[in-house]
């Protein structure tokens, strides 16, 4: 029997058919081949992770649609899974517009240009960069040799993709890729990575971890590795001891927010639910969402709980009060009240016999006599019946 606790999977992405033919995608999270496993465990690792296999799959499901609208929120990962939901994408035979709500980065970035048209937020950030990979263990010339030409298979491939959807010569681009290349969402159009910048779309909050290794957009959580030309004016998100229970779902945007910007700061304290919920709205529904959780959970258990004991309690006005009243009780302080009122009510009715005691007089009835003092009372009068007057002396 497997003692393991199974564990369900997350996945970033939601595809749901809006009905007249159209359909939506909100792609977000990092783009992974396989879904990372736990070492130790052999569980799933739980996080932000858009399995190709997985998310290819799944849009099958969506079927054949007129329009396709995808949202995309990204900093990339797997460049050979960004270029297969790419092509995916692309072979469509509909229109498919992207739209950059917040990141479009790395792999990100390639399947965001699987749009036509492919838009972006005036706050959203387009990057783009070369391939790159992790080496661990040795190696000799020959396989680092193999490892330059994988990576160089792989940029030119990016290279390709970004050429056909910008118009741009292979050496533009190429340049851009070489020195990791960030985009503000006007740049994005300029240079040619997007069409158009939508007008009055949300804003778009963006920040990094106090340790540089997780970035937030828009309350999504994802991981700085492997991006090395981070933007200056991406302020640093820094937390407080009383904040960390914030952190339940990985590094989270409590505290102030230290601005990088020329090198000089700018702090923002957040305070209050209300500037929370304007910097990080998803993280505020998600701590509202586990709340009301928690709460009916609680409010289930209390009214149980008061079920159960409920048959011993007389008074149904004070059941329906501790249930539902303006100050509800628990089970425990609706026995506490229950015994009082019943101890209350003992002493109302001792009072009241008392009180019918003292009025009858019955404090003044001497006790009932004895057998043996009925009998000598009774010889008593029998003697005196035979004496008589005889038994007087003469004037008496």
């Amino acid at each position: 029997m497997n003692s393991k606790k199974q564990e369900t999977t997350i996945k970033p992405y939601n595809i749901t058919d809006l009905g007249n033919n159209q359909g939506e995608i909100n792609l977000y999270g990092e783009v992974v081949d396989d879904r990372p496993v736990d070492w130790w465990t052999g569980q799933p690792v739980q996080g932000s992770f858009i399995v190709v296999s997985e998310f290819l799959k799944d849009l099958e499901a969506l079927g054949a649609k007129e329009k396709i609208t995808v949202h995309i929120n990204s900093v990339g990962g797997s460049l050979y899974g960004g270029i297969a939901i790419y092509n995916r994408l692309k072979s469509l035979s509909t229109q498919v517009t992207t739209v950059n709500d917040g990141l479009a980065a790395s792999a990100g970035s390639i399947i965001f240009q699987a749009g036509n048209p492919r838009k972006v937020n005036a706050g959203s950030n387009v990057m783009v960069h070369g391939a790159q990979g992790f080496l661990c263990g040795y190696y000799n010339a020959k396989g680092l040799k193999d490892a330059v030409r994988q990576l160089e298979a792989g940029t030119k491939a990016a290279i390709n993709i970004y050429a056909e959807a910008t118009g741009r010569d292979g050496e533009s681009i190429k340049s851009l890729l070489e020195k990791e290349t960030w985009m503000t969402g006007q740049e994005a159009v300029d240079q040619g990575f997007a069409d158009e910048v939508m007008e009055g779309g949300p804003p778009v909050t963006m920040g990094l971890t106090a340790d540089k290794k997780y970035l937030l957009v828009n309350g999504v959580s994802m991981p700085t590795l492997g991006l090395s030309n981070l933007p200056q004016h991406i302020p640093v998100l820094h937390t407080k001891p009383k904040e960390k229970a914030l952190l339940a779902a990985g590094p989270s945007p409590a505290g102030s927010i230290e601005n990088n910007i020329t090198g000089g700061t700018e702090t923002m304290e957040i305070t209050n639910i209300d500037q929370l919920r304007a910097v990080f709205p998803e993280l505020v529904e998600q701590l509202e969402t586990a709340a009301r959780t928690a709460g009916a959970l609680e409010e289930r258990s209390r009214l149980q709980s008061i079920e159960n004991i409920q048959s011993a309690v007389a008074d149904p006005t004070l059941i329906a009060a501790a249930k539902y009243g303006e100050t509800p009780l628990t089970a425990q302080q609706l026995a506490l009240q229950a015994m009082e009122a019943q101890a209350r009510l003992g002493n109302a009715m001792m009072g009241a016999i008392a009180a019918d005691a003292r009025a009858s007089n019955a404090d003044q009835v001497g006790a009932a006599p004895t057998q043996e003092e009925q009998a000598k009372a009774q010889e008593a009068r029998a003697v005196q019946m035979i004496v008589g007057p005889r038994g007087r002396k003469a004037g008496e």
